[in-house]
């Protein structure tokens, strides 16, 4: 039932040997007999990147920082920001570029986006040390200048992104959620170029987690990361310079259709759960996945409508593009087909356990969602039903497929506990549960660790992003 597809072509049409992404398509039942009482059935495709050993040249990178200096950041904070810049500089070489905008109630360019030779990383260094606070927050300013930097830049590498660091909410310039959104969406997704992904680093309970992790969605492959404490900034940093430095694949898009025999045996998708799927019509979705760091694995869930009669043939063909950093060329698949069975009889197949736990995993999510907005509402008690009943749903797979040891299951299990914890009350609310549910459900839907730490659990964290963390955490 599962069908594994080796055959990528580059675009050259040679045959790549060792791409940097593999498909699985999977049913979440693999026979599924005429005379059953279900009509439907789940399908997911799943992406696995490549490994990135240290002889491997990963691909080169350029990095813009967007920093908050307002009032607020005065003292350890900005001490804090400027040690793990220094940290951040010692990573790149001089194939990468490096700059820095500063943002209160203006942004100001401090160190212009420039290829990190040896004097220019000396240079920077003293740059960043000489920084100090001022007044306001204004983040419009700050996400325009940087993404000006990015493009201003004669030769600029394939890879690229913005880090974005703030204790507060913006209240100078526009601060109106819908206009940063536009502004954002405006400046890092510009024909003929990749967009650029954004991660955001909420810093304490002061910043706005929804605004943060809704800038950070508007171009595929941005993070939200929530920095509880002074202790959470260079392994946070440090997490996500782990991922960017081992992208292995950017603009991946996966492609799910029904091939016109079983459309004719009348196969359609009900549905795609992905928050970047695109409906072309009943028999074709596009979903737009974005960028890959090595080793980590993306899940796409569709519902299908089964045939109404046997079919010999694939129920669904998924096929995937993007381009391949590591060898520096676009990559097409060959179609993938997944079949099920339809005999005539009432036969049901036993349910596949990977496609449970990712069933699961999106609707946990969406839970964790619901549960956020009940409290921002102030429904404080039918949050905790709503994370209670997600709690049991979780149970109940775990019995039946006795995956209590299964990575997402476990992390799905902590997060649900300190979810549960943070809307105990009001307080605890407002301290770290908001910034905890927010940054989570986005890390289960994306299925990309977003923590400096992984004190609860890291079933989405890469070797590479492990290992930068821990550099970083050491100093």
């Amino acid at each position: 039932a599962e069908v594994s597809l080796n055959i990528f072509l580059s675009s050259s049409s040679t045959i790549m040997r060792n791409p940097s992404l593999n498909l699985n398509v999977t049913p979440r039942h693999s026979v599924l007999g005429l005379h059953s009482t279900t009509a439907t059935t789940q399908v997911c495709a799943t992406l696995q990147a490549r490994e990135l050993p240290d002889d491997v040249q990963r691909a080169p990178v350029d990095i813009m920082i967007a920093l908050d200096v307002s009032g607020s950041m005065q003292g350890s904070k900005l001490d804090l920001c400027k040690t793990t810049l220094g940290l951040l500089l010692r990573q790149l070489t001089a194939n990468d570029s490096f700059g820095l905008v500063t943002f209160s109630n203006e942004a100001i360019t401090e160190i212009p986006a420039v290829k990190v030779t040896a004097s220019a990383r000396q240079s920077a260094l003293q740059k960043i040390n000489s920084l100090h606070t001022r007044s306001s927050t204004n983040i419009s300013s700050a996400i325009g200048l940087a993404a000006q930097e990015l493009y201003a830049m004669k030769q600029h590498n394939e890879v690229q992104s913005i880090f974005l660091l703030t204790d507060g909410q913006a209240n100078v310039g526009i601060v109106d959620e819908t206009g940063l959104l536009e502004l954002t969406k405006n400046c890092l997704a510009q024909p003929n170029r990749s967009p650029v992904p954004m991660h955001c680093f909420g810093y304490g309970s002061g910043h706005s987690d929804v605004l943060l992790r809704k800038l950070s969605s508007v171009t595929p492959g941005g993070t939200y990361y929530f920095v509880e404490n002074d202790s959470g900034v260079a392994t946070a940093f440090g997490d996500a310079l782990g991922g960017i430095l081992s992208t292995v694949a950017q603009n991946a898009v996966v492609n799910i259709s029904i091939p016109a025999v079983a459309r004719e045996a009348g196969v359609k998708i009900l549905d795609v759960y992905h928050d970047n799927k695109i409906r072309i019509d009943d028999w074709n979705f596009m979903v737009t996945i974005g960028d890959f760091y090595a080793e980590e694995s993306r899940d796409v869930l569709c519902l299908v409508a089964l045939s109404t009669s046997e079919l010999t043939s694939s129920h669904v063909d998924v096929s995937v593009s993007y381009m391949d950093t590591i060898e520096r060329t676009l990559v097409v698949s060959q179609p993938c087909g997944c079949h099920i069975a339809r005999p005539p009889t009432a036969e049901t197949s036993v349910s596949n356990s990977h496609v449970e736990v990712q069933w699961l995993r999106v609707f946990t999510a969406k839970d964790m969602e619901r549960a956020n907005a009940l409290s921002r509402e102030g429904k404080m008690k039918e949050a905790r039903q709503e994370l209670t009943l997600a709690m049991e749903k979780l149970r109940t797979v775990e019995e039946e497929f006795a995956s209590s040891d299964d990575p997402i299951i476990f992390q799905l299990k902590n997060d649900l506990q300190e979810a549960h914890r943070g809307v105990q009350s009001r307080a605890n609310y407002a301290s770290f549960g908001a910034s905890h549910m927010s940054n989570t459900s986005y890390q289960h839907m994306n299925q990309r660790h977003m923590r400096g730490d992984d004190a609860m659990g890291s079933a989405y964290r890469s070797n590479k992003k492990s290992a930068m963390s821990h550099k970083f955490a050491q100093g």
